[in-house]
């Protein structure tokens, strides 16, 4: 079956040929694609397309070394999941990282302030939750290394200075995004496994809700954004949204937590087993030990089940807050 490819294709063809940084490769590919008409014909076409693709985003991974010392923008994760700071210059990351975790950002009043990835650890109840500011996403010097970091994260935080045109700069974040080839998922929204975009969830954050004009700065970003990404008001300098924030990230990164208990004893809940959403009982077990998932007989339930102390097998679907007895 003949390709039968539009002039679209062959235009954007021509700009893939002539690109010569990551992101215009990265933008001409996405073009090809989207020109591509989806029948059997093009079956080989579209797979070779995602093969290009990605082996650009395997490139964006790989830590550029500039020496035998520590990699700044190669940065392992820790904690129940690792979400990133990103925005535009003086957007209030860096305060709200602070604000968060206590880690020690540089706050300044002139852009460009972040330099290097800044790591803290949000406590959300029991859970922690690493926090990274960023720098500036448009700031081009720091581009290949940061989008590098941005693909092997787990939640995107974008944020934008309600103290000014909150509309605008989200709109140039989003733009920055695309074209590196990054789409952002709004809630219950599953990522496209033969996409050739690097897809995150993510959270869209309202900072400096103190300053003059901020509430009506917000109403305008809502009213923007608000029907396909989950939107959050804060204010760092006074307190205010911060829970929320961190209780979104949770939810965002789709954790629950799973408790244990000894036959005859109390459950425990200051440390508790955390998964991902639609893990199951035999899940739970194998977390704590490898050979308990394949020992596991059944488990005593409390939590989400019909009544306490319920028989649940090996597959049963774990909540937030259950409580679980293993037998082996």
């Amino acid at each position: 079956m003949s390709a039968n490819l539009p002039p679209a294709y062959f235009e954007a063809d021509r700009k893939f040929r002539g690109a010569k940084s990551v992101p215009e490769k990265i933008a001409a590919l996405q073009e090809m694609t989207s020109a591509t008409p989806k029948h059997k014909g093009t079956d080989h076409l579209r797979a070779e397309l995602r093969s290009r693709m990605a082996r650009l985003m395997a490139d964006l991974a790989k830590p550029k070394t500039t020496g035998s010392g520590p990699q700044p923008f190669s940065l392992g994760k820790e904690g129940a999941g690792q979400a990133i700071l990103i925005g535009l210059p003086n957007s209030g990351k860096s305060q709200l990282l602070a604000s968060l975790t206590g880690a020690a950002a540089k706050v300044a009043a002139y852009p460009f302030t972040t330099q290097v990835p800044q790591p803290g650890m949000v406590r959300y109840q029991n859970v922690g939750i690493q926090l990274v500011d960023t720098p500036a996403i448009n700031d081009q010097d720091m581009q290949t290394r940061l989008f590098s970091l941005l693909r092997n994260t787990d939640l995107l935080v974008a944020v934008a200075d309600l103290s000014v045109d909150a509309v605008r700069q989200m709109e140039e974040l989003l733009a920055e995004l695309d074209r590196w080839g990054y789409r952002l998922l709004g809630p219950g929204e599953e990522p496209d496994q033969h996409g050739s975009r690097v897809e995150k969830p993510a959270l869209l954050v309202g900072s400096k809700a103190d300053a003059p004009g901020g509430l009506d700065q917000w109403g305008r970003l809502e009213a923007a954004f608000a029907s396909r990404l989950d939107t959050t008001m804060v204010s760092a300098w006074e307190d205010v949204g911060l829970d929320d924030l961190s209780e979104g990230m949770f939810l965002a990164l789709g954790l629950v937590r799973v408790y244990t208990k000894a036959p005859g004893q109390a459950a425990s809940y200051e440390s508790p087993i955390v998964l991902t959403r639609g893990s199951n009982v035999q899940d739970a077990a194998a977390s704590l030990h490898k050979d308990w998932g394949r020992k596991l007989k059944y488990s005593l339930l409390w939590g989400s089940g019909k009544f306490d102390g319920q028989r649940v097998g090996r597959d049963y679907v774990v909540s937030d807050g259950d409580v679980l007895e293993f037998h082996l």
